[in-house]
């Protein structure tokens, strides 16, 4: 129960963080063709059911300077209704008392620059370097507000501003606008999505949040794998020690079962003893172990006595979530399982001759 709880906690902290860092659905061009989404289909995207938002993202590869430091992060450029919406960032972030715009950087890239709200930093635009001769365009700016949102490699990567600030630092970087979309319901992606690349031209393609991090979802994926055969086998290690328990007990009280067989005893019946003392041990285990999985659950989840490094594993403690339903399937299959490995020891002692174990005694 414990392992499904991290297992499940960990996907559910890591997907909440990915939904919280990018837009729902990206609209992205294919190749350089020229072409854009006019305002008739930004319209008839906007007017899917399911659709909230639809705003124009620009992004560039920019290279940062402070201090003497040099570190290079990708640009994203949206309006500030839209940044809101990504909370792993809104939610995460300090700003200082200045009303100046600029630049909304990680923590991990604000420790790497040594800089804190208000510094004075240079950006390059690494895309002008075709477009100026191989000279970049530069520009002075400052750290409008530092977000934190416990993913230190996305915190060193992404940066953002506003569309009026870009215009600010660059006002002749190249228009490649992207478009992002943000959903009422999220388990609409895949409905929405098939609404929207029926719209768009054949330059644009549709990618939603688990397209873009696929590989990260795959990896998380592959973990379970070892994670179930290893639990699979101690678990048939408890099936045996409970029959072999039982087959200990039998042996003990051979003439017991000799004699109750001598007195009339069914094998049905004897059966019936041995299988309800392995349901007895199967609900005594299960209890204790639901038990202490709730508890040990609930100290990690107050307390966060297991912690992790955040740029490893995207959060800075082991998460733990146990549903329900997870405790009713894994208790139901655990009694069950304890009832199956009792039965061939009730075999076994309901086939005892009553002769031969009293002739023994």
């Amino acid at each position: 129960m414990l392992a499904l709880g991290v297992m499940r906690g960990f996907e559910s902290v890591v997907t909440d963080k990915i939904i919280g860092f990018d837009t729902h659905i990206r609209i992205e061009k294919l190749f350089d063709s020229g072409f854009d989404l006019d305002d008739e289909k930004i319209s008839e995207i906007s007017e899917i059911p399911g659709v909230e938002q639809i705003f124009r993202i620009k992004k560039a590869e920019v290279m940062l300077k402070a201090n003497s430091i040099t570190e290079g992060a990708l640009l994203e450029v949206m309006p500030e209704s839209a940044l809101s919406q990504l909370y792993s960032v809104s939610a995460n972030y300090t700003t200082g008392e200045s009303s100046q715009s600029g630049l909304i950087i990680g923590a991990a890239l604000a420790d790497q620059l040594e800089v804190a709200l208000t510094d004075q930093i240079l950006a390059y635009d690494l895309g002008s370097f075709t477009d100026q001769m191989g000279l970049p365009a530069i520009a002075a700016t400052q750290v409008q507000a530092i977000y934190e949102s416990g993913m230190i490699d996305y915190d060193k990567s992404y940066l953002y501003c506003s569309p009026q600030t870009m215009e600010e630092l660059f006002p002749d970087s190249p228009d490649t606008d992207d478009f992002g979309v943000f959903l009422t319901d999220i388990s609409l992606t895949d409905e929405v999505m098939n609404q929207i690349d029926q719209i768009l031209p054949y330059s644009h393609l549709s990618i939603s949040w688990q397209d873009r991090h696929q590989t990260l979802f795959n990896w998380m994926k592959t973990q379970q794998l070892p994670i179930f055969i290893i639990f699979s086998l101690i678990i048939i290690v408890a099936l045996v020690n409970i029959a072999s328990t039982l087959i200990l007990i039998i042996m003990e009280k051979r003439t017991e079962i000799g004699t109750l067989r001598a007195l009339g005893t069914s094998r049905k019946r004897i059966r019936r003893i041995f299988a309800l003392e392995g349901l007895m041990m199967g609900l005594l285990g299960t209890l204790a172990g639901i038990i202490l999985s709730v508890i040990l659950a609930w100290l990690q989840t107050t307390f966060g006595l297991i912690s992790l490094p955040s740029d490893v594993y995207f959060m800075d403690k082991v998460s733990i979530l146990i549903g329900v339903e997870d405790v009713i399937g894994i208790s139901a299959g655990a009694i069950g399982l304890a009832i199956l490995s009792s039965l061939i020891p009730a075999m076994q002692a309901s086939h005892l001759q009553p002769a031969d174990t009293l002739r023994d005694e």
